[in-house]
């Protein structure tokens, strides 16, 4: 959530922060302009609140509106907001950077910027078939904070190149350089895959109680972008999935 201050002109914007849904009520009672920000393609809880005081909504998806069915505001279907990076990417700076192999693929794992322990997981029980290919594909796993450690020490002896990492900040670059990702799909990260021409193999978080990163997804399903893995709770059965569609 931000205010906006342009001289006389104050506007307030809610971008689905549980601390937005106050602000908007109160600029709406003020006479300030209110806009929202919705890039899931179901608003979360604030932006459906705060959705009755706003005169604007700009929107990810064109579907979002049907949620929104209170709402009076004008709708902008606009997609989703991305660092300046990704209009002019540079992947040789994030092969150089990771110090990759120019003439090898790029197969990336990514849980977005916290990382997922289960996708982390799926993947270091799969390097043993993935390092069938090591001759023309190369591993870089983006664990986040938390998870580092241990797959680090996942990858031990692994024989197909990798490089392993708690977080990296050049996105835009590194999706450049990426043949085929894989990761969640919140609405970002399915954004920043759309926009980078990445083919992607999605598991969507499985807990979100309205499932919207299944619904991100199938967006990118639907233009023949990517295909869904469901996260099962059974190990065994999420990394036979998984493999399913890597070894297409």
């Amino acid at each position: 959530m931000q205010v906006i201050a342009e001289r006389s002109n104050p506007v307030v914007i809610g971008a689905g922060g549980f601390v937005a849904g106050p602000v908007c009520r109160a600029g709406h009672k003020l006479g300030v302009p209110v806009a929202l920000l919705n890039v899931d393609i179901i608003p979360g809880r604030a932006n459906r609140l705060s959705a009755r005081w706003a005169d604007e909504i700009f929107m990810q998806f064109e579907e979002s509106a049907a949620h929104l069915p209170r709402s009076r505001a004008k709708v902008h279907t606009v997609g989703c907001p991305l660092r300046s990076g990704f209009s002019h990417p540079a992947p040789d700076k994030a092969i150089a950077n990771l110090g990759l192999d120019a003439d090898k693929n790029v197969l990336l794992i990514t849980g977005a910027s916290s990382g997922s322990a289960r996708i982390n997981e799926a993947i270091c029980r799969l390097l043993p078939q993935l390092e069938a290919s090591a001759d023309h594909w190369q591993i870089v796993h983006l664990t986040g904070l938390d998870n580092y450690k241990a797959v680090l020490d996942g990858y031990s002896g692994a024989r197909i190149s990798h490089k392993v990492l708690d977080y990296y900040d050049g996105m835009a670059d590194l999706y450049a350089a990426t043949d085929l990702v894989i990761g969640r799909s919140g609405a970002v990260s399915v954004a920043e895959y759309a926009v980078a021409g990445i083919p992607s193999i999605c598991l969507p978080y499985p807990f979100h109680k309205d499932r919207h990163q299944y619904l991100n997804a199938g967006k990118l399903v639907e233009v023949g972008a990517g295909v869904i893995v469901d996260d099962v709770a059974d190990a065994e059965d999420r990394v036979s999935r998984l493999w399913k569609e890597l070894s297409r």
